[in-house]
């Protein structure tokens, strides 16, 4: 089976509000975000479909076809105020994951239509490049997955207690290094769940922004890791190592909901960890 990923750009405004919460609660839940003028965002659709390559092609769908249909779906948003412009959205908020499950459903509806033999297998929706949604055909219409991304710098020395210091200097390189180095982190965390119909959301993103700063970021930015830290005062600090303490100070903050850490070291260096 093979998977082809296909993405549109486009631009729209929007507003978080729940005419049943009351204005306090409204502001608890949703911030910045329940201007009346609403706000804005360089919005990215990225959509996956799965399926056999046609032996005439040697393509899983005409890219042209494809296109069509992103473009028909984003058009729909396009320079619009969401809320406002869109019926439906007149009542539903038009949060990252709402967005996005309903664009999987317009994807699907369109390839139904046409008797496409592909699968959609995927939508992922960037809100902004450090926070975006995925959903998935089959998975349930109200479950999705959502990622941000945070960032801390650090410095760390690779060394093994386990290892003497001829068989540390082979392994680790330079990393070795007596007194360090250090790396610009991009944390990313993913949440997953059901969209929640009050607010659009499958976890307060409010409260998942709190929960990294205090466990994650207060902890290790601007930190040596291997001198500063608890956690990596014996442990070595190696990508696989952050990526799995992280996920154990995080996972019960979250109630269950996480269900990845990401982590770039460096532009070449990326760890991840899914907690089993």
């Amino acid at each position: 089976m093979h998977h082809l990923t296909r993405l549109i750009e486009f631009e729209a405004s929007h507003r978080y509000w729940n005419p049943e919460f009351s204005e306090a609660d409204n502001h608890r839940t949703f911030g910045k975000c329940v201007s009346p003028s609403g706000h804005g965002h360089n919005y990215v659709l990225r959509v996956t479909l799965s399926g056999k390559v046609d032996e005439r092609t040697g393509m899983v769908i005409n890219i042209t076809e494809l296109d069509r249909i992103l473009k028909e779906v984003s058009a729909e948003f396009d320079h619009k105020f969401i809320n406002l412009d869109h019926p439906a959205f007149a009542t539903r908020i038009p949060t990252t994951e709402n967005l996005a499950a309903y664009m999987r459903d317009a994807v699907e509806e369109k390839l139904a239509s046409q008797n496409h033999p592909h699968r959609l297998f995927r939508v992922t929706l960037y809100e902004e490049p450090t926070l975006y949604a995925d959903v998935f055909s089959g998975e349930g219409r109200n479950m999705a997955s959502l990622t941000k991304t945070f960032g801390f710098s650090a410095a760390h020395r690779l060394h093994s207690s386990t290892l003497s210091e001829e068989e540390n200097k082979a392994v680790f390189g330079k990393c070795n290094n007596l007194h360090g180095h250090g790396h610009n982190y991009e944390l990313e965390v993913t949440v997953h769940g059901e969209i929640d119909p009050r607010t659009g959301m499958i976890f307060d993103l409010g409260q998942l922004m709190h929960v990294v700063d205090e466990e994650i970021i207060a902890r290790f930015d601007h930190k040596h890791l291997n001198e500063d830290t608890a956690e990596f005062r014996s442990l070595n600090p190696t990508g696989e190592n952050i990526v799995k303490v992280i996920w154990d100070l995080l996972n019960p903050k979250l109630s269950g909901h996480l269900t990845r850490i990401g982590l770039w070291e460096t532009p070449k260096n990326f760890f991840e960890y899914y907690g089993h």
